[in-house]
């Protein structure tokens, strides 16, 4: 009988044999940490880590495939034929190097010394192959209480390594969870620390945590906690209003309706925009924060779109059809992607200020139906960029018998507008007959 519900029971199948291996040596070995958490707390678990008597070289000796990991740690990372598992040695830690990592590490024969060293209790519980658990800090009861407690003294885990603080207040935000007094009051004492943190480290953490079910919960410990005041990155929380639910621009307050894992870049130009971060500045702050290229230029271009039509939308003035092209120019210039975002992103808008007992959200796939107008616009667009178009830029140098220059990119930019708009159909001929009389109006435009 399956006694893991969370796993692939392939993952089970494979992990208990490397399991088995191990005991048939005489070597104890057991799952531990988060796959033993998450299955406890009906989570889906995702790898199994493995704690082992064996040293590193006899965990190498005993299997084909091995990769030495982090095997100064006495970490061996065990392949089998479809998954593969973190191996460590039972081991203690001596003194901590720039509150990050150890200076080194002694290996122990007990399961218990080894689970000491680990942060939170809810971390500090193992499984044998058979399913018995073993427990020695009450982690079950922790997690059934749902409270954050670290193994010992929590200032003496966060001196060790200051980013468990910042994982604490990741788990408490993902969870659901709250820290023990004592947990907040070690945090809270070694909160400085967290300067010592690499910063990619920390972003690894945030990511977790505002892609999370209640990334609000986590940005009010990160206040409430002073850590932010010590990251060696920039954090303009003081912009921000507490509690976030009052604040009366409504950004940090829809994060929690947009989607999370697989469009980050939506809660991330929340959080931005709710911290007075303009779309220029998004990048170069993100880029500090060691994000990639790639989401840092799709949050600062959400943050840009919602600026332009935020300024339409101010101007009474202006009609709604000027503010139809405005729309339309700007999905061209930043992209299809970008465009799609930030409906999705006021979906989650709109969605935050509905009352509480309105229908239930209508997913993801009804967003362009909703019923505000430039989602109708974006529904009528049919070409997004140059290569949409019926037309290139050698057919009308060969048709206008013109050399080509920056007249040839302004006219088909212009020609991707029009029928964007609506205003040209999407055809060669339309196309040519209407980039001849340009040309023969304006010459080169």
């Amino acid at each position: 009988m399956n006694r893991w519900k969370m796993v692939p029971p392939l993952m089970v199948h494979q992990g208990e044999l490397v399991l088995e291996r191990l005991a048939l040596q005489g070597f104890e070995a057991y799952f531990v940490g988060g796959c033993v958490r998450d299955e406890l707390m009906g989570r889906p678990v995702h790898d199994m880590d493995i704690a082992t008597s064996a040293t590193p070289e006899q965990v190498v000796a005993l299997f084909d495939r091995t990769v030495p990991t982090g095997i100064q740690h006495g970490t061996v990372t065990v392949l089998m034929e479809d998954h593969a598992f973190e191996v460590t040695t039972f081991r203690k830690e001596a003194e901590y190097e720039g509150h990050r990592r150890p200076s080194e590490v002694q290996y122990v024969r007990e399961l218990e010394q080894d689970l000491q060293r680990r942060d939170f209790t809810m971390n500090a519980i193992a499984m044998d192959r058979h399913g018995q658990i073993s427990d020695p800090y009450h982690g079950l009861q922790d997690i059934e209480a749902g409270v954050i407690r670290a193994v010992g003294s929590a200032a003496e885990r966060f001196d060790e390594d200051a980013l468990r603080m910042v994982r604490a207040v990741r788990f408490a935000s993902v969870f659901g969870f709250r820290l023990t007094k004592s947990t907040w009051s070690g945090l809270r004492i070694c909160r400085d620390k967290i300067a010592f943190i690499a910063t990619e480290r920390i972003r690894t953490e945030l990511e977790k945590m505002i892609t999370g079910p209640r990334p609000l919960r986590g940005l009010e410990l990160l206040r409430r906690s002073g850590l932010l005041e010590y990251i060696n990155a920039p954090v303009p929380m003081s912009a921000l209003r507490w509690p976030v639910k009052e604040a009366p621009n409504g950004w940090l307050a829809a994060i929690e309706h947009a989607e999370g894992a697989e469009l980050p870049e939506l809660r991330w130009s929340l959080l931005l925009q709710g911290l007075s971060v303009r779309g220029e500045e998004a990048v170069p702050m993100l880029k500090r924060w060691t994000f990639s290229r790639k989401l840092s230029q799709a949050v600062s271009n959400i943050i840009i779109f919602d600026e332009v039509m935020n300024t339409l939308n101010e101007d009474r003035s202006i009609s709604l059809e000027a503010r139809r092209t405005r729309f339309i120019e700007t999905t061209l210039r930043l992209g299809k992607e970008t465009a799609e975002g930030w409906l999705l992103r006021r979906k989650a808008l709109i969605k935050n200020h509905r009352p509480e007992n309105e229908e239930n959200d209508p997913g993801k796939a009804n967003l362009l139906t909703e019923n505000f107008p430039e989602a109708e616009w974006y529904r009528a667009i049919t070409v997004f960029a140059l290569s949409d178009l019926k037309l290139s830029g050698g057919e009308i140098i060969a048709a206008t018998g013109r050399k080509g220059g920056p007249w040839l990119t302004e006219l088909l930019n212009g020609l991707l507008l029009a029928v964007a708009a609506g205003e040209l159909t999407n055809e060669r001929n339309v196309l040519l007959e209407h980039a001849k009389a340009v040309v023969n109006t304006y010459g080169h435009i």
